[in-house]
């Protein structure tokens, strides 16, 4: 929260003045966003397998910023969290005046008045335009000059408020009505599709998650209405166009993408050596349906506002690639796999089929951390479901204690052993 706000409170020489050369403000990450989506060559950040790669990237920046404020005034923190936003749990403190603020918003023109983000005051373009058109590549790559009504919004948006708005994601305007969260079925539904280099491969999970839920997150919590009620032409609340990112539950809701996405790539290893099926050319928009350059494995992500190695915790800001550019191709390969810096922990009560690891997070850098503690914990629940299960988590835990490549194989032997009904054996 306190990372955000200031984020959002200065201006990137402020910023980069305090913080040093790490730091993004809220400006240069929503006109980056929009670049992406509205680049004169097609889209670059949505609608096809490179929605992944993109967010990724997007998300890293965020963290990368986030700590270094954090840590600059001595907090600590490690990564930024993610949000579990289904229906199998309560989101009322989340979407609430606890947290994110209630939604619809509740202010006259549906502007979010409560929470801890309340009032988030959304810039003018002139007032942005000079902060982050330093950072652009190649201007013409985007003609946006801003909102109809002259705010860092999607270029077809008449919204005047300078405030943050939540429309109800109905066209009826029930302003009482209450976010029912995502049922979790769909999304589980689009990993449990194992890989198929025809039928399903990288590209057709990528539009899996975005059809069947992730535009609708932002559609339910954006919300959407009409110029001349019932009909005209529909613009968006601001979690729910091209400024998406300017809501401050875009970086958790996010993050839960990039789980998902850690999940399918990593339940899919075997295949890759293909890249998943990631196109090295002819990139294809499912939505426009037509390919066009720019969102290739080897094409830099967003070319026109890119992003570069220091800017996602690659490369330290004085290293000699600290402003290479990031490609599609090496931001799925060390985001959302095996690579990745940490690991996503599984919250307590997470359903089973929930993704995540019940372990603490790992530092690439120290990827041991088995305790004696949890080898006593596993040894005594384990023997009580499975009379097996102690022998193959001793292999297991041997093979990992002398860095053995057979580490693989003995996790595997050691799973198979887990019965149903050993869920304290399985947890520890």
């Amino acid at each position: 929260e306190f990372a955000l706000k200031v984020m959002h409170n200065l201006t990137m020489d402020e910023g980069l003045e305090k913080y040093g050369p790490l730091f993004k403000n809220q400006v240069y990450m929503v006109a980056l966003h929009i670049y992406a989506t509205d680049s004169l060559r097609g889209e670059q950040a949505h609608f096809g397998a490179h929605f992944i790669p993109f967010h990724s990237a997007l998300t890293a920046m965020y963290e990368t910023t986030v700590l270094a404020i954090t840590q600059h005034h001595g907090l600590e923190l490690e990564s930024t969290p993610y949000w579990w936003c289904f229906n199998d749990t309560d989101q009322s403190d989340i979407i609430g005046p606890e947290y994110f603020g209630t939604y619809p918003g509740k202010g006259p023109n549906y502007e979010v008045i409560d929470g801890r983000f309340a009032f988030w005051e959304i810039p003018t373009y002139n007032e942005s335009y000079p902060q982050y058109i330093p950072y652009v590549a190649d201007p013409s790559d985007c003609d946006y000059t801003g909102s109809e009504a002259g705010f860092l919004r999607e270029s077809t948006s008449c919204l005047t408020s300078d405030y943050m708005v939540a429309f109800p994601s109905s066209a009826d305007m029930n302003q009482s009505a209450k976010y029912e969260a995502f049922p979790l079925e769909p999304i589980m539904g689009c990993i449990a599709c194992g890989y198929d280099s025809e039928d399903y491969n990288i590209f057709h999970f990528s539009w899996c998650v975005q059809e069947k839920w992730h535009i609708w997150i932002h559609s339910d919590l954006g919300g959407w209405r009409y110029r001349n009620d019932p009909g005209g032409i529909e613009y968006s609340g601001d979690f729910n166009g091209q400024q998406g990112n300017s809501n401050p539950i875009f970086i958790p809701f996010h993050n839960t993408v990039d789980m998902f996405y850690t999940e399918w790539l990593s339940s899919n290893l075997e295949w890759a050596n293909t890249s998943w099926g990631y196109p090295y050319e002819n990139g294809f928009n499912y939505l426009t349906k037509r390919t066009y350059d720019g969102i290739n494995a080897w094409d830099t992500i967003n070319s026109a506002f890119p992003i570069r190695y220091k800017d996602v915790g690659w490369a330290d800001p004085s290293a000699e690639n600290a402003n290479t550019t990031v490609n599609y191709l090496e931001a799925l390969c060390y985001f959302v796999n095996e690579n990745a810096d940490y690991l996503y922990v599984k919250f307590s009560g997470a359903p089973d089929t929930a993704p995540g690891e019940i372990v603490s997070p790992r530092n690439s850098t120290n990827t041991t951390g088995i305790t004696t503690t949890t080898v006593a914990a596993s040894e005594e629940t384990i023997s009580v479901g499975n009379s097996d299960g102690l022998t193959a988590a001793e292999a297991f835990l041997k093979a990992y204690d002398a860095n053995s490549d057979n580490r693989l194989e003995a996790a595997e032997a050691f799973l198979e052993t887990l019965t149903a009904d050993s869920s304290g054996g399985r947890r520890d």
